[in-house]
């Protein structure tokens, strides 16, 4: 008898389960996030700081970024990070992806 209502218990199974699955709609893909990278900023370092995640520069104006002033840039690669000290006089490019601004290129001018 039991061998009998296998068929019938797995099509009730089925007509329980497929309509949850086929009525779900899948998530949109995240936006991708445009990361804009600004050359020619020059300034100095005054400080690195958050166990050496970033920098404090005096910089001059950013084309097209920014005017000059002091502020703090994340320091995400190791190549920039290794390349510079407080007291560096840089030529450096800012990369910007609409919140977080870092350096992500850098070359000290002696």
């Amino acid at each position: 008898m039991l061998v009998m209502l296998r068929p019938l218990l797995f099509t009730l199974l089925l007509l329980l389960v497929l309509p949850q699955t086929a009525c779900q709609t899948p998530e949109p893909p995240e936006p991708a996030v445009e990361v804009k990278v600004y050359e020619g900023g020059v300034g100095r370092v005054k400080d690195i700081v958050a166990d050496g995640h970033m920098a404090i520069v005096t910089h001059d104006e950013i084309p097209g970024f920014m005017l000059g002033m002091t502020m703090t840039f994340g320091l995400r690669e190791d190549s920039v990070r290794g390349a510079i000290a407080a007291g560096d006089s840089i030529s450096f490019d800012v990369s910007f992806d609409g919140i977080d601004s870092w350096i992500s290129r850098v070359k000290v001018i002696k």
